[in-house]
């Protein structure tokens, strides 16, 4: 009984961080990032929800917080896939995220999607990728 209690307590964490990795990561990085990071012409309006918080002082950088929120979405998303640079990856991520659901709370009204993807990426740059993971395999095991 306490074989299996112990294989089961100690793979439950690395497969549920593995889970959530997995599908939020896929999930952003196809509906949402890819078109986004491979369409240039996107990133100036991306960038203006970012910039208008600011009251037009930053509005000449929108192409390049456009930019930063396309990768973030896209490339990041699937580096948290991985688990490979998880934690700040997912950082970039709930940040975006949390600009997305200001943004939605302002115009659409619906920002749940954002607030789901924001409590799932800053879930797991806290917790980090967990033990099925690139980093865990690069880098060691967390201590």
């Amino acid at each position: 009984m306490n074989k299996l209690k112990r294989f089961l307590v100690g793979n439950c964490s690395g497969c549920g961080l593995l889970i959530l990795r997995i599908f939020p990561g896929y999930f952003l990085a196809a509906n949402h990032g890819w078109s986004k990071i491979t369409n240039p012409e996107k990133w100036d309006w991306l960038g203006m929800t970012f910039a208008k918080y600011f009251f037009g002082v930053l509005d000449f950088a929108a192409p390049a917080f456009g930019f930063i929120a396309a990768f973030s979405e896209s490339i990041c998303a699937i580096l948290v896939l991985f688990g490979l640079f998880a934690r700040p990856a997912a950082m970039m991520v709930a940040a975006t995220m949390f600009v997305a659901a200001m943004h939605h709370i302002t115009t659409t009204g619906s920002p749940e999607s954002a607030w789901v993807y924001f409590s799932v990426f800053l879930a797991i740059a806290c917790a980090g990728p967990g033990k099925y993971s690139l980093d865990s395999l690069i880098f060691g095991p967390k201590k």
